[in-house]
């Protein structure tokens, strides 16, 4: 009987932990199927600058992107330049999105809150000044474009410099112009490869890592 109790305990004792080991295994298993990370390569003619990493998470009904980038190249002098991006979407629209560069020649930062029919936006981007309102929802932005081809989006809005701009479909890439600057985003199976971006400064590509 002793025996049988032992055997019994140690059985309980066995079946508790298993579950609780289930319990976790299920847990991180949702946490990672909720949370995307996508890693590129910055680079300019050919010569790696940095990297970007690129998030996407669901919490809750909203969903949550984030840009991150820290880069360093010459510009009449090096310019180091720590870059990063967020966005929150709730349901399918862009609710919020907030920019920040910050560099060693200079802070820049762009803001973007829906406020019940209209975003109101104020932006600074170098050369690049814009206090306005817009009373439309968006759909698609910038930060999207890292994690989905826009087979059906027609427009976008730009967080960095809250403006919104047409996507057009161009051979084998999107085509995008804001501020000036046209961005070409090539995609294989659904999956950004690489952006090829226009910038006053300096023109750079953006690759998806292996």
């Amino acid at each position: 009987m002793g025996y049988n109790r032992i055997f019994v305990h140690r059985q309980t004792g066995m079946g508790k932990r298993l579950g609780l080991l289930i319990i976790g295994l299920i847990f991180k298993a949702n946490f990672l199927s909720a949370q995307e990370v996508i890693k590129y390569d910055v680079s300019i003619a050919g010569i790696s600058i940095g990297e970007m990493v690129a998030k996407r998470e669901k919490k809750g009904e909203e969903l949550h992107y984030e840009l991150k980038s820290n880069v360093s190249f010459w510009f009449f002098g090096k310019i180091n330049l720590d870059y990063l991006t967020k966005v929150v979407y709730q349901g399918k629209r862009l609710n919020k999105a907030n920019v920040s560069s910050k560099t060693n020649r200079g802070n820049f930062q762009s803001d973007i809150l829906w406020n019940g029919d209209h975003y109101k936006i104020k932006s600074s981007n170098y050369k690049h000044e814009l206090d306005t309102v817009i009373q439309r929802p968006f759909l698609f932005s910038a930060a999207v474009f890292y994690f989905e081809e826009p087979v059906q989006a027609k427009e976008f809005l730009a967080e960095a410099y809250g403006l919104p701009s047409p996507i057009k479909k161009v051979k084998d890439y999107y085509e995008v112009n804001v501020n000036g600057n046209t961005n070409r985003f090539y995609y294989v199976d659904g999956k950004l490869e690489k952006a090829v971006m226009e910038f006053p400064i300096k023109n750079y590509v953006v690759k998806r890592k292996q």
